[in-house]
Formats: C-alpha cells, sequence, structure tokens
C-alpha cells in the first residue's frame, strides 16, 4: 500500500523524462477497479462451483508471481512502466478475490464463538511485520519491502496448498468411511 507511489513515478520519470507528473489519481481508480474485477472473479468461480480452496491457492500464487514482477521491476535502474503497472493490477486484482475468498473461509473452518480472538492473534504478527518493514525502509528500499511482501505472499501460498491439502484428505477418508 505505502510503496506504490515511489516506484510508479520512478517508472514514469523514466518513460517520461524527470519533470513528469504522476496521475495518482487515476492509478489509484485503475487499482480500485482491477480490485473489483477480482471481486468479481469470485462470485464468478463460486457460481460455478469451484472450492473456494482451490481457486484461493491459485490466487495467492499469481499474487505472489506478480509482486515479485513488481519487485523486479523496480529494482531495475530503468523500471519498466508496463511491467510494473500490469504486476500492480493483476495484484490488485487477486487483493479484490482475497477478502470475499478468506472471509468464505473464516466461516467455514474458525468456529463464530473463536473467530475474533482468533483473527486478533493473527493481527499481532501482521502488523509488527508492516511496522518493522515501514521502520526499516530506509535500510530496505522499496524493493526491499516489496520483496519482504513476496516473500509473505509465497509463506500465504504455501500455507493455503497445505489446507488445500488437509481438506482433500479429510474429504477421501469421510467419503471412503461413507462407502
Amino acid at each position: 500500500v505505502l510503496q506504490w507511489p515511489p516506484v510508479i513515478s520512478k517508472a514514469i520519470g523514466g518513460a517520461f523524462g524527470a519533470g513528469a507528473a504522476t496521475p495518482y489519481g487515476t492509478i489509484f481508480s485503475c487499482f480500485m477497479a482491477s480490485c473489483l474485477l477480482g471481486s468479481t472473479i469470485f462470485g464468478q468461480l463460486i457460481s460455478r462451483g469451484v472450492a473456494t480452496e482451490s481457486f484461493m491457492a491459485a490466487m495467492l500464487g499469481i499474487g505472489t508471481l506478480a509482486m515479485g514482477a513488481a519487485t523486479f521491476a523496480s529494482s531495475a535502474a530503468a523500471a519498466p512502466l508496463a511491467l510494473l503497472v500490469a504486476a500492480f493490477f493483476v495484484f490488485e486484482a487477486c487483493v479484490g478475490c482475497y477478502f470475499p475468498s478468506i472471509g468464505t473461509l473464516r466461516g467455514k473452518y474458525l468456529p463464530d464463538s473463536h473467530r475474533s480472538v482468533i483473527m486478533n492473534l493473527f493481527g499481532i504478527p501482521l502488523n509488527a511485520l508492516v511496522v518493522t518493514v515501514f521502520l526499516s525502509i530506509k535500510k530496505l528500499g522499496v524493493s526491499g519491502a516489496l520483496s519482504v511482501s513476496t516473500g509473505a505472499l509465497g509463506v500465504a501460498t504455501a500455507s493455503m496448498l497445505a489446507l488445500k491439502r488437509l481438506t482433500a484428505k479429510e474429504e477421501s477418508s469421510t467419503g471412503n468411511a461413507e462407502a
């Protein structure tokens, strides 16, 4: 959230000259449209009967690749504007798909009586990571901060794949017990 403006400004400066203005409002609007697209994709996949665990694993993998591409582009001497913008748009579409997906999974796996406590406990390490990166931004640089985001997305993807495997084993053992 905090790192796209300097990266995009640098890329626009490289593409159009150092004095080129960055249209932050337009870019943010496009990010929100990408987010809406992701939310719409979620609705379409659910209506077609695709399991949330399956497409969430794919979506997290795509988000990891998109953030990795943004990290790569931001670390280049002359950041390629098209790659950077495309990577951020794809990532924002994944964000749009993420929120309804995680809400569905929370409702499925976390009992109502414990959900708020569990979510608050998991928020502590997340906020610690965000504050640590923000306080270390001078040392990490923008591409370092994006690298941390890419790594966190990779961990999320691996965790989702593990959940998918666990639920597949549970469903197969339940199906075998009923047969």
